[in-house]
């Protein structure tokens, strides 16, 4: 609306922090990415007994409030960008949710 590069920038960076540009080097896409999350806090993935969990859902990523931290093995750290468990129990940092995966199909649909 603007045409200030600045925004299409942030968009762009944006997606590289999904894409694993982000503290803990994980692709938060399931099915993509040189380090993939795979133990995603999702039922039908986790019961399908297929190894790879259904692909193109995002993870919610690091979560500062490890809000599960009584639930699942300890973060590996109290840094919030590094907040993350690839844990199927984690549901503070690992949870796929409808509203996470709408805002990465309207933003990809924006930068296509």
């Amino acid at each position: 609306m603007t045409k200030d590069s600045k925004y299409r920038q942030a968009a762009l960076s944006t997606l590289d922090y999904f894409f694993g540009r982000n503290a803990t080097g994980y692709c938060y896409l399931t099915g993509f990415g040189t380090q993939r999350v795979m133990n995603i806090h999702h039922r039908i993935s986790a019961a399908d007994n297929i190894k790879e969990p259904v692909p193109g859902l995002v993870a919610g990523g690091a979560n500062k409030g490890q809000e599960d931290a009584e639930f699942v093995p300890a973060y590996a750290s109290n840094i919030p960008d590094e907040s993350y468990q690839d844990n199927v129990g984690s549901y503070a940092s690992n949870e796929i949710a409808i509203n996470w995966n709408a805002y990465l199909v309207s933003l990809l649909g924006w930068i296509n």
